[in-house]
């Protein structure tokens, strides 16, 4: 049976280094027939949280944007990509107004549960530093939030120094992570 996935791309510019190892990873998962659509969050119609505790009583976010649509998409979705460039240490703007607004698939009616379940998501990060530390929370902050809600992590890719080495000059990088995606073992 065909599954369905999203990739939530936080990344302002298209064609660039995010959205090319989400490329990649798409295509990976193209061998275990699932199917992804891409949202890009790049839009000026994105609100963030107000805090406003409406949705613990349905768990419907009282605000109508671009997020609400992924947000509903993530609830009929069977797992997510997750994709962020660092942006002074931490994910985008947008990917943090996503991930602020995914509370409203936490149920407080009786203690705490997710709203989703059976959930599988792959996480990317991409920075512009050469190294994991320059990478700063940008994995943590997208996979934590993730956990949090009962979605199964079952993969975290990162990839460093695009400012020397784009994604697209990096001819082994599409071999190497369409390789990575067939062989995880956690895909099936």
């Amino acid at each position: 049976m065909k599954q369905k996935w999203i990739a939530v791309i936080g990344s302002p510019r298209r064609s660039m280094n995010t959205e090319t190892i989400v490329d990649y990873i798409i295509e990976g998962l193209s061998g275990y027939d699932i199917q992804v659509e891409k949202y890009f969050l790049d839009s000026s119609n994105i609100s963030t949280c107000t805090g406003c505790e409406l949705c613990f009583t349905n768990g419907e976010c009282v605000i109508q944007d671009e997020i609400a649509i992924v947000i509903e998409q993530m609830r009929l979705a069977d797992g997510f990509i997750f994709a962020s460039p660092s942006f002074n240490y931490n994910v985008t703007a947008q990917m943090k107004a996503v991930l602020d607004r995914t509370f409203c698939l936490n149920d407080y009616s009786n203690g705490w549960k997710s709203r989703l379940s059976n959930k599988k998501a792959i996480i990317v990060g991409v920075c512009k530093g050469q190294s994991r530390e320059l990478m700063g929370f940008t994995i943590a902050g997208m996979s934590k939030t993730l956990s949090d809600l009962d979605v199964d992590i079952v993969d975290k890719i990162e990839y460093y120094n695009t400012k020397n080495q784009p994604t697209l000059l990096n001819e082994e990088l599409k071999v190497e992570l369409i390789g990575r995606i067939r062989s995880n073992k956690q895909m099936n």
